[in-house]
């Protein structure tokens, strides 16, 4: 008993390190960084249904999503994804900004009523440098999500 109490304490310690040491994913809700336009398409078809486009920039109302309401995608001159955006569902199950990423690797602006993490980082098998930025009015509960690629520009330019 006391060893198999010792083996589980182990275990919870490591994951605790591991979540609080976690870099953000250079995607959100499967849209990943760099996807050709037909994979993003295709997914965000199975998640959502189309609602605008302006200026190289998709509007996505997410269908069952306990989290995020909308997400908003770009694309580059190659029509691969250059940057993926959430909202946040008002009244929906909330994200902390820790959820994301470990909050000691980012930089903070601002204060409660206006926070902001930003992560800069590279992805070396895929070979591409990206930021990701939470923001959000409350002192946890992030509203706005974006992944976005750098040394890319956008479609219309």
């Amino acid at each position: 008993m006391r060893l198999s109490m010792t083996l589980l304490i182990l275990l919870l310690s490591g994951l605790a390190g591991f979540a609080a040491s976690h870099q953000p994913a250079p995607e959100i809700l499967g849209i990943r960084l760099g996807m050709k336009y037909s994979s993003a398409h295709s997914r965000l078809t199975r998640i959502g249904h189309f609602k605008s486009q302006d200026e190289g920039q998709e509007v996505w109302t997410l269908n069952n999503d306990k989290h995020y309401q909308y997400a908003i995608v770009g694309f580059d001159r190659e029509r691969t994804v250059r940057y993926v955006t959430v909202l946040a569902r008002p009244e929906g199950q909330a994200v902390n900004y820790e959820d994301i990423g470990d909050l000691g690797k980012a930089s903070r602006a601002g204060q409660p009523g206006n926070l902001r993490y930003t992560w800069k980082l590279s992805d070396g098998k895929n070979h591409l440098e990206y930021v990701v930025i939470v923001t959000g009015k409350d002192a946890h509960r992030l509203d706005r999500y974006t992944v976005k690629r750098l040394g890319v520009q956008n479609e219309e330019d």
